[in-house]
């Protein structure tokens, strides 16, 4: 517990006070954005989960293929192996999480049932124990003693600050995330289960950016500087003297990033309600390379429904403007015309085409 016992000495540089206060701003529309998005959270949620859950097996270097990974993220295709099943568990922890996330216990149960539910099919982790001497008198003995005691303390004192509100809550989980880093609570996993941690506490505070948009796919994109900023904080941890600030600033910003991508959806889904929306879908192709997949189209209107997607696809087909290589939805769609005519709508849309885009989305 070095560094939440020794929050005292850290000060915040200004540049990371202005960072906050942005983050804070963003954080007051909060509920804005989910009245916003309300009618297509599912989606946006389904989307995030998908990406959290393959963003995370890449991390735990799980030995699946694209094409497994595929079907077992968004068809729920029963798992066969080891690595397979732990994909799966994944998808089932993160969804749990975007249901539960604000209402996360911070009891050593709860954390410790997270990871036997991700693990429990390929390892049987556990909390792990130490050797340590213990005086009796002037007998001195050893005993075996369960990690899970450090881990109870460590979320008592968490409780305890954030319950006294006086330390900011980003600086709490930042310096709770670097403890965990060194107390290797678990018998395996302990970097996972510290970052997963980490972003269940994210999400107990109500930061809802990573409902939109995926925290695992942020972290993935920007380990770099997460592992640079670990190891800043690591000098000298054992003697309280950790240097928490860099890894503090990096979570932020990747928090910053995320509400500024919110923004930017809540921009797109206002658009897309004041033009029709196969427009809207033709108009994002335009934006891609000469191949492009159906995936890309909706993970950039996860608000739209298959049909309108289909219609978009088979409009531009039928102008000669794309074709498919493949069947179903892997297929993928390669652009036959430059954009410049792509764009031209040559087709009239019809009363009834436009009422049919209404009524389904």
């Amino acid at each position: 517990m070095k560094c939440l016992t020794n929050l005292d000495r850290i000060t915040y540089p200004s540049d990371l006070v202005m960072d906050l206060t942005k983050l804070y701003r963003f954080k007051g529309k909060d509920f804005y954005y989910e009245d916003v998005l309300k009618a297509t959270m599912s989606g946006i949620v389904r989307v995030t989960v998908e990406k959290d859950t393959f963003y995370a097996a890449k991390l735990l270097n799980l030995s699946v293929t694209e094409n497994r990974m595929r079907l077992i993220i968004k068809k729920d295709t029963t798992p066969r192996t080891k690595d397979e099943k732990t994909l799966s568990n994944l998808k089932a922890v993160f969804t749990l999480i975007q249901k539960k996330g604000d209402s996360i216990e911070l009891t050593t149960n709860e954390f410790l049932q997270l990871a036997k539910k991700i693990f429990s099919d390929s390892q049987n982790i556990d909390f792990a124990s130490e050797v340590v001497k213990v005086r009796h008198n002037l007998i001195e003995e050893k005993k075996r003693i369960s990690k899970r005691d450090d881990l109870e303390k460590e979320l008592k004192e968490y409780g305890k600050l954030l319950a006294a509100g006086n330390v900011e809550p980003t600086q709490l989980i930042t310096n709770l995330y670097v403890d965990l880093l060194h107390m290797n609570i678990y018998t395996s996993n302990n970097d996972f289960m510290a970052l997963l941690i980490y972003y269940c506490l994210i999400f107990r505070e109500r930061f809802n950016a990573f409902k939109y948009i995926s925290f695992f796919q942020l972290y993935f994109e920007n380990k770099d500087k997460f592992d640079n900023a670990r190891i800043s904080a690591s000098y000298d941890w054992e003697h309280g003297f950790s240097q928490t600030a860099p890894l503090n600033r990096v979570t932020i910003n990747i928090m910053l990033d995320a509400y500024q991508q919110v923004e930017n959806s809540i921009d797109d889904f206002k658009f897309d309600k004041n033009i029709r929306k196969i427009d809207n879908v033709e108009t994002t192709i335009l934006k891609f390379g000469n191949v492009f997949t159906r995936e890309q189209i909706k993970n950039a209107h996860p608000h739209l429904s298959e049909s309108t997607i289909n219609r978009a696809l088979a409009n531009l087909k039928a102008q000669n403007k794309i074709r498919s290589t493949g069947t179903g939805r892997a297929a993928t769609w390669v652009k036959l015309v430059p954009n410049e005519m792509l764009g031209s709508r040559i087709k009239q849309m019809t009363l009834f085409d436009l009422i049919m885009e209404n009524e389904e989305d």
